[in-house]
């Protein structure tokens, strides 16, 4: 390990030397023609997406300021300043230019508007890592593939306040499953949009637009590594274009990544002080008990997009996507049973204490013969002591096979398919139409090592399947849009029909079955208990929409468009939204756009109906049971819950655009939007009358609930979002070169209103509208010169606060910590050997930047260093050389 960790610096220093030496070499060399810059907006439309592969490769195209979008409108050949919503569109080549091919880290470090935060404990949202566009919850952003609804991910976030406050109850599409070889651009809306599309747009729309191109090839293969040693990145990705009949294509991507884990923490408080005891070596992580850090994962993706023109202007098309992803992580660190005199508390799952001592309590008789009733023999489930009345005490005997305590791994096999196929036509005439049909799923198997079933004593497994969740979409649309030859006017009408259907899978037995201890040590597969048969399922939802669509220019300077729509979903009522939008030229150089909309989100499947009890810490560092519960379970029936609602939005844009000169572009968009009738996570504490209902009810093993936390989807409360989006984009020559200077910035501030009484608590409320920063910026740099390319792109993320929240007082802001803004810089160099090969260095976050230190005690105490809730994580600096062949 030391030799390799050698081997490991040597590479970094390289990729470090190799960088400074490309900088000195763009600044020096001289050349005759000048090259431009591949760093601004894609190119777009049927003629651009046909071109071959080769040609992109080969040649270095300038930034086109005036691409065409085809997000948001349904007229042809506008350009994001000509349209009436904020668009912005990035290359493939932005997303792929980066050392993470995985999307959720590519596009949240281009937009400033988009956020995702990485919680290394924080169950299924240690591997499915949403993104939130305007601090806005991860599902009230619709995803499109090519135009077409991207199905969600099984994973509904379930986190406690104030672990990832915004995703709270979220269930939304998980980008990781893009790889960035199959992008030829992605669009992002920054506008409501459920007038177009349909439910979740409330927040905006991201529109991922995939290759086309009929030929040509790409290989590729990428190393990178943390500056601290560890996180290894290997990948290697591949995409081909084959032309299929005399005009149409096929193109496949496929990827292969692999990253190794992080650790960026200290030793946890009760691990320091059993490695003291028992030594490090005992002690899971070297004595840290606990790692705060990336989890390990292997990723395979594949993306076939294709096109067949058939008699006249008819074209069949279709994609589909495939990926397989193994993550793992873990989970909080379990104290071992040790002497008395030690002065150290074990597990409650291995041992239970006379009151006032550190000494296992006797075993009650009536314990010790319901056992030997049942079959079972004691010494299984109970330690034997001569001095107990009964012969026995409550310590379990598998404590024996965790000397230095136990921290388990739990991860998830995720698997994610969709298919599209679809026929269109009327491209040569006045009336264009488009009919589709999808299908997708995404699957989470969960997995946990190295954890007890407690009940089970000696006869626990030490590996568990804890259950899967799939969920699965279908949907067929049709989409007419009519234009005319002496009118500027668009029509554009349609239909579509949604199923989604959520499915629990039960947990393998051991991750269930209670055992006879269960009263004593707890039931269930420790740290993330298996789904039990009564939370197993099949959950369908249908809905059907129709929409009219209406643009066109009313003036020489002047246009306009209007937009309704009428969707009707089973369990929740129908509802008709609205939209409409201008735009006045007051010249050719500038001109003032706006929107006004009314949105709505339906609650899933999966919020409804999902039901999950895992373990969480409390202030003191213990472990305690965290259940949440579908709103028709008689827990949360209990606890106040009432049947969901479809969440409601209310969207205002105003925005200017002004093109001064040819290689300029700036664009100022202000947005109000009010959400009304949002749904979050409701957590409540459960109490002795809750128990005692819940026992009357018959509810089976009431009482194992009493002090544990409780949550339930629930609408809660409602939001006023407001802030400003800045763009300004220009192109100049340098020399010999051709130097692109994107400046993007966003100020962001939530206030939540019309909080319902007995639902959410103080810490909550202030986390969502604190814990996002209300400003970040994103300063790029893209200089092209012969074969030699750069990049600069600087992040200035501001300051943000959070309260203590599950560990905490619920009186912000007397619980509040503050951290301050830090600014990140990343560069990449590439060059360019010949037509074939082209080599690129790089480092992400080159000053090793961190987040200030982590202020909450009880995490201080879990062995968090870097504060948990930092926007840009806490891994520090990371180098990566990527070397690339074009054919």
């Amino acid at each position: 390990m030391p030799k390799q960790r050698g081997v490991n610096v040597v590479l970094v220093r390289a990729v470090r030397a190799a960088l400074a030496a490309a900088a000195l070499v763009a600044w020096s060399a001289q050349a005759q023609d000048p090259a431009a810059a591949d760093g601004g907006q894609a190119a777009s439309g049927q003629t651009a997406q046909a071109q071959g592969k080769n040609n992109a490769s080969k040649t270095k195209t300038t930034t086109n300021l005036q691409e065409v979008v085809v997000t948001g409108t349904h007229r042809a050949g506008l350009s994001p300043t000509e349209s009436v919503s904020p668009i912005d569109a990035f290359s493939g080549a932005q997303i792929a230019n980066q050392p993470s091919a995985d999307l959720t880290d590519s596009l949240t470090g281009i937009v400033p508007s988009l956020t995702t935060q990485r919680f290394p404990i924080a169950d299924g949202t240690a591997f499915v890592r949403p993104v939130s566009l305007r601090n806005l919850s991860p599902d009230q952003t619709l995803v499109l593939v090519d135009g077409v609804r991207f199905h969600r991910s099984a994973l509904v976030n379930l986190q406690i306040d104030p672990l990832g406050t915004f995703n709270q109850g979220a269930q939304a599409v998980d980008f990781s499953v893009f790889p960035s070889n199959a992008i030829e651009r992605v669009e992002v809306l920054r506008d409501g949009a459920s007038v177009l599309y349909g439910s979740d747009a409330i927040a905006g729309v991201v529109n991922v637009i995939l290759k086309k191109a009929p030929k040509g090839a790409t290989v590729s293969a990428e190393w990178g590594e943390y500056g601290k040693g560890d996180g290894d990145l290997r990948r290697y990705d591949a995409d081909a274009g084959f032309p299929l009949g005399a005009d149409g294509f096929v193109h496949v991507s496929a990827e292969r990544e692999t990253t190794d884990p992080t650790s960026r923490g200290v030793p946890q408080g009760g691990a320091a002080a059993v490695a003291a005891v028992v030594g490090a070596n005992q002690v899971p992580y070297d004595g840290l008990g606990q790692r705060w850090g990336d989890p390990q994962t292997r990723a395979n993706k594949l993306f076939v997009n294709a096109g067949l023109p058939l008699a006249g202007d008819v074209q069949l098309y279709g994609y589909g996507d495939f990926m397989d992803k193994k993550v793992l992580s873990s989970f909080f660190y379990r104290n071992p049973v040790l002497p008395a005199q030690y002065g150290i508390s074990g597990r409650s799952t291995l041992v239970s204490y006379a009151n006032g001592t550190l000494t296992p309590a006797n075993a009650p008789q009536s314990l010790v013969d319901s056992i030997t009733a049942g079959g079972g023999n004691p010494a299984n489930y109970l330690t034997a002591d001569a001095a107990s009345p009964s012969g026995w005490v409550l310590l379990n005997p598998i404590y024996k096979q965790f000397p230095g305590g136990y921290s388990p791994l739990f991860g998830a096999d995720i698997a994610d398919h969709q298919l599209v196929g679809g026929v269109r036509g009327g491209g040569e005439g006045n009336l264009q139409w488009d009919v589709h049909y999808r299908n997708g799923s995404n699957e989470v198997d969960y997995r946990l090592q190295g954890s007890i079933n407690p009940s089970l004593g000696n006869l626990s497994p030490t590996s568990f399947h804890p259950g899967k969740l799939t969920q699965r979409e279908q949907g067929a649309g049709a989409d007419f849009v009519r234009s005319f030859d002496n009118s500027p006017l668009t029509l554009a009408f349609g239909a579509q029909w949604r199923q989604e259907t959520y499915i629990i899978h039960q947990g393998d037995a051991a991750s269930i079955e209670v055992g006879p201890t269960a009263a004593v040590f707890g039931v269930g597969s420790d740290a993330f208990q298996g789904f039990p048969a009564n939370a197993a399922g099949r959950f369908t939802q249908n809905s059907d929409s129709a929409y009219f669509d209406a643009e066109t220019n009313l003036t020489d300077k002047w246009s306009g468009a209007a937009a309704v729509r009428y969707e009707h979903a089973n369990g929740y009522g129908s509802k008709v939204v609205y939209k409409l939008s201008s735009r006045y030229a007051f010249t050719d150089a500038f001109a003032l756009r706006g929107t006004y909309n009314t949105g709505f989100r339906t609650p899933t499947p999966g919020q409804a109906n999902t039901l999950n009890v895992t373990t969480t810490a409390n202030a003191q560092g213990g472990l305690v049971p965290s259940g949440t519960y579908p709103v028709n379970n008689p827990v949360a029936r209990a606890l106040g819950s009432a049947p969901l609602k479809t969440e409601t939005s209310k969207n205002l844009s105003v925005g200017a655009v002004w093109t001064p000169t040819d290689n300029v572009t700036t664009t100022l968009d202000y947005y109000l939007i009010r959400i009304d009738n949002r749904i979050g996570l409701v957590s409540k504490s459960v109490t002795q009358a809750t128990v005692d209902q819940l026992a009357a009810e018959g509810y089976p093993n009431a009482q194992l609930l009493l002090g544990s936390d409780a949550s339930y989807f629930g609408n809660a409360f409602g939001s006023h979002v407001r802030g400003f989006d800045f763009v300004l984009d220009t192109r100049h020559q340098l020399g010999a070169g051709t130097l692109n200077v994107d400046l993007r910035y966003n100020r962001n501030k939530q206030d939540v209103v019309k909080v319902k009484p007995d639902t959410l608590n103080n810490d909550f409320v202030y986390d969502l509208e604190h814990q996002v920063p209300r400003s970040r910026a994103v300063l790029s740099f893209d200089y092209g010169l012969h074969r030699f390319d750069a990049i600069a792109r600087v992040n200035r993320y501001g300051g943000w606060s959070t309260t203590v929240g599950l560990f905490g007082s619920n009186n912000p802001p007397d619980d509040v910590n503050h951290y301050s803004g830090k600014t990140l810089l990343d560069l990449e160099a590439r060059y360019k050997f010949n037509d074939t090969f082209s080599v690129a260095v790089g480092g992400n976050n080159v000053f090793d930047t961190y987040p200030g230190k982590e202020q909450n005690a009880t995490l201080q105490f879990l062995g968090v260093k870097y504060a948990l809730t930092s926007p840009f994580g806490f891994n520090g600096a990371f180098w990566y050389a990527r070397v690339t062949a074009n054919f």
